[in-house]
């Protein structure tokens, strides 16, 4: 029998400040867009292994096993609970913020470009606050994925595939996430709006949220969220709720980075 190589994984192998060495560290945006790190603002750096450069200020330096191949990719650590993107040289920001431990195993990640549509007659008339919409761009950053378009609109059909028709055959966002008109109320008009516009339906997908759901609120079962594809474009119909849409996405979550990546042919090499 051959003998099969594995490829070492990518590992965090330091973490340092100018002055020692850490095991672990927070990350998180401030409210002011700098790093916070340790709940202290501070320039964050991540390079491959070399002899460090000097820290003239307060700093942190990410030292990579194996570097990174493009710049343009996010470094993600443990699938996703922190996540940085470079700027300038081997200068990086949070883009997800976590707990980071000393030997993290990490990938690149393209960035996903995401567009989030809300399906409200009052939310579109100003009479009710979305909540939804906001909370999807959140959690979407666990998957690399960057709000690049949001809208609201009513239960309308037409209005609702102009947007799609716009963000997929013109902006060619990765991924759609539309949350509202999923029910069975006469107004509920997202899946008749999405379906004739698709070229496949991702049964699985709907299949998932509905099935994840229904353990704790058996009413689930009447959502009728549903994912399809149009060209390059992962769109997914979800929940109007905050809550059902963020138990719905979070459900399917692992899933949709894979889907992107097969359907627009980006398969970055861990």
């Amino acid at each position: 029998m051959q003998n099969v190589l594995k490829a070492t994984k990518k590992r965090l192998i330091r973490i340092y400040d100018g002055e020692r060495d850490l095991t672990a560290v927070s990350l998180r945006k401030g409210s002011l867009g700098e790093n916070m790190v340790d709940g202290m603002a501070r320039r964050l750096f991540a390079t491959s292994p070399m002899p460090l450069f000097s820290l003239c200020e307060p700093s942190l330096i990410l030292v990579l096993s194996h570097g990174v191949s493009d710049k343009g990719n996010l470094i993600s650590f443990s699938n996703g609970e922190v996540i940085v993107k470079f700027l300038d040289e081997d200068e990086v920001e949070v883009f997800k913020g976590g707990f980071l431990n000393l030997s993290a195993e990490y990938e690149e990640w393209f960035p996903i470009s995401l567009g989030i549509l809300t399906v409200s007659d009052r939310a579109s008339r100003g009479e009710l606050v979305d909540t939804s919409g906001p909370s999807l761009e959140e959690l979407a950053l666990s998957i690399g994925a960057v709000c690049k378009e949001y809208e609201i609109v009513p239960d309308s059909v037409d209005e609702i595939q102009n947007i799609i028709r716009k963000w997929s055959d013109e902006k060619s966002l990765d991924l759609v996430l539309v949350t509202g008109g999923t029910g069975i109320s006469r107004r509920d008009v997202t899946p008749e709006a999405i379906m004739p516009l698709s070229d496949k339906i991702v049964y699985g997908i709907g299949e998932c949220m509905r099935w994840s759901t229904a353990v704790k609120n058996p009413m689930s079962i009447l959502s009728r969220g549903l994912a399809v594809t149009r060209e390059k474009t992962l769109i997914l119909a979800l929940p109007g709720s905050e809550r059902g849409a963020r138990e719905c996405f979070s459900a399917v979550s692992p899933a949709l980075r894979h889907a992107v990546e097969v359907l627009t042919g980006r398969h970055v090499r861990h």
